[in-house]
Parts: structure tokens; sequence; C-alpha cells
């Protein structure tokens, strides 16, 4: 299933199938892989018109790392996903890590006991906005996280009579480091965030941004 957005089709493209595949020609385009955050603004902006911005998930170029320990690091515009391609260390559809990358990569960190209580289920709306990964997924913007959250339980309510919605996620760790990217799941689907999904699916889905009337969204 793919999309074309409009009014502004040239600023945001999907590029469908197979992330490690995708991702090379979203990047040969000149064009930005969407994060977490664009796609909330995005969803705020254009979802009430737009419902294929609703009624698809989205990969999206914020990365999760993982850590032998536990550890998690969430990444904002991770490069290592921009540099996907076929030709990536893949393991169990995760792109494999060398040793000191996890060390290396800026990010929010969190350790196995500080997320477990947060992941895993579905949360009510006040869950939500008081969600530490929500909270970094939002790039530590209170205002968006608690716009889109109100946005998304409304139109959960409305259209699937949802009351719990938007939980988190995660892979187990694996005996190395490894990466994968956040998905950000369809309404019907309860709009989760996945930091599980794999990197060599059929069914992948990035979203390309040109920068020529983009939404803005935080560094």
């Amino acid at each position: 299933m793919s999309f074309q957005l409009n009014p502004s089709p040239k600023n945001y493209k999907d590029f469908y199938g197979r992330n490690v595949d995708q991702m090379p020609k979203l990047i040969a385009e000149g064009r930005t892989p969407l994060s977490v955050a664009g796609l909330m603004e995005v969803r705020l902006k254009y979802g009430k018109e737009l419902r294929d911005w609703m009624n698809n998930y989205f990969d999206t170029g914020d990365g999760v790392i993982y850590h032998p320990d536990g550890r998690i690091k969430i990444v904002h515009d991770s490069q290592l996903i921009r540099e996907l391609s076929p030709k990536s260390p893949l393991k169990n559809s995760a792109l494999v890590l060398e040793d000191g990358v996890y060390g290396s990569v800026q990010g929010q960190e969190f350790k196995k006991s500080d997320f477990e209580k947060y992941t895993g289920k579905k949360l009510s709306a006040k869950a939500v906005k008081k969600n530490p990964l929500w909270q970094a997924l939002a790039r530590g913007d209170q205002n968006l996280l608690n716009e889109y959250t109100n946005f998304i339980f409304s139109e959960a309510k409305e259209n699937f009579k949802y009351d719990k919605n938007m939980g988190i996620y995660l892979d187990s760790a694996g005996d190395t480091p490894k990466l994968r990217a956040w998905c950000v799941n369809r309404l019907d689907y309860r709009s989760d965030a996945d930091g599980g999904f794999n990197l060599v699916d059929d069914l992948g889905r990035f979203v390309g941004v040109s920068t020529e009337g983009a939404v803005e969204t935080k560094k």
C-alpha cells in the first residue's frame, strides 16, 4: 500500500518495500527520512483531511539501539539508518553494530529497569503524556506530545471505540549490539511505536521529506 500526499506531494514521498533497498533511493533523491516527531506533526496537520496518514504505518529515520546488557538508546535522525543498503550487515533482520558503536552514538539512554514498566502494553492518554520513551520520541516537546496524544485518542475513540492506544513495544536484547528503526502504527492498530520491526520486510515504508514546504520539527 502506498500513497501520495496532497496538497504537497513533492515534499513527502513514500518508499515502499524492504528498508535496506528503499533507503538508498530516498537518499539519492536528496530527501530526509521522516522522524517520529515529524510524523506526529504531519498527522496533526493533515490527518483529518488526508486519511492515508492515519490508515498507514510508517517506518522512521529514528533508531533504537539495543545493548546486550539490556540498555537501549533512542537515536534521532540516525545516520546508521540513513546508511542502510542491501549490503548492510544484518542478523535476525536488525543492523549488527561493530564494537564501540553503541558507546559512540549519541542518544537518550534507558536502562531496562527504567523502561520495562512503560513498555509492552496499551496506554491511557495520561500515561502516554508521562511516558519517558514517548517524550524522547517527541524530542522533549511536551506540547507536541500532548497535542498529538489528544488527537490520536479522539480519532481512535471516534472511529474504533478505543480507550487505550500508543503502546511502546521493544525487541529483546541479543548477544551483540543492534539497531532497528522505530515504526509508528496505523490508527486501527492503536498508533503504537514499535522498535522491533525488521529491516528486510517487503512491507516496509519510509517517507522521504524534501525541505521545501515540509512541516518544521524540533531537532
